[in-house]
């Protein structure tokens, strides 16, 4: 047992020399070979190593910008002392072109987008209030009618970030109906012209009476013509429209007879209690 301990102590020895030598030959190898190697481009998660914050915040709020580094830096990584920062850095408009117009206002795209890695999400709604209407034409054009709406600031409404569209209720706490959603409120309400009021033809009178109450338990209460009508039947196209009744029924009684009375309403009562006649 002795003896065989001793021989395999020279085997063990030289099977470590063998292997440590190899090592060794490998990493010279390695280093003398290592300046002869091109030098392959950073892989996105190797530039992570050094901007963490730019890979977080592609991950997170990148939106169209959430690519591989390259695709927007093409030059490798460079840092010669000579390079102006448009030799550096890539220049919005080699893709985007001028979206928001040409005016020297419009074209400086850091003043607004102070990320370019998190574009929509690092917009400063302050900075960009001035500005709205030269996007926003057709809201802006509305809001100079004068109503409730056109007395606050883009701001007091899109409060949050940029694109932020606040709920109804967050001001008006169901004024007359139970809330859906806002697209519901905008069926009648122009959100930047509430000073004016268009509806079409999927308006219930439930939605009529939430308002107008008297009228609506009337017409729910009625028994003749005018009760099988929707508001919106007579009441077409814009909230306070109020035809006359010859719009609908004409001249139905002589002049001569019609002399004796100043209205439809001293026979027939209101519109929407309408009887049948004394």
């Amino acid at each position: 047992m002795k003896q065989r301990q001793q021989r395999s102590t020279p085997l063990t020895l030289l099977c470590s020399m063998i292997l440590i030598i190899g090592l060794v030959t490998s990493v010279s190898a390695e280093e003398a070979d290592v300046f002869s190697q091109p030098v392959k481009p950073l892989t996105t998660l190797e530039c992570a190593q050094c901007h963490e914050q730019v890979f977080v915040d592609l991950r997170d709020s990148g939106g169209a910008h959430r690519m591989v580094c390259r695709d927007c830096h093409e030059t490798f990584h460079n840092a010669k002392r000579n390079l102006t920062w448009d030799q550096r850095v890539p220049a919005c408009v080699d893709c985007h072109e001028t979206p928001h117009g040409e005016e020297a206002d419009m074209v400086k795209c850091l003043d607004c987008h102070s990320n370019a890695h998190a574009p929509v999400a690092s917009l400063d709604i302050d900075q960009l209030e001035p500005l709205c209407a030269r996007c926003h034409e057709q809201p802006a054009a509305e809001m100079t009618n004068p109503s409730a709406h056109a007395d606050l600031s883009c701001n007091d409404c899109h409060q949050e970030q940029h694109g932020y569209l606040p709920k109804c209720i967050e001001c008006h706490e169901e004024p007359h109906s139970p809330f859906i959603n806002s697209s519901g409120c905008m069926q009648c309400h122009p959100v930047h012209n509430v000073s004016e009021m268009l509806y079409g033809g999927q308006i219930k009178n439930s939605d009529c009476a939430g308002c107008h109450d008297g009228p609506g338990a009337e017409l729910q209460q009625g028994h003749l013509a005018h009760s099988l009508l929707n508001c919106i039947f007579c009441h077409a196209d814009e909230h306070g429209n109020t035809p006359d009744c010859q719009t609908c029924h004409d001249t139905p009684h002589s002049q001569e007879m019609l002399k004796e009375f100043a209205g439809c309403n001293d026979c027939h009562g209101g519109p929407h209690n309408l009887l049948p006649g004394a």
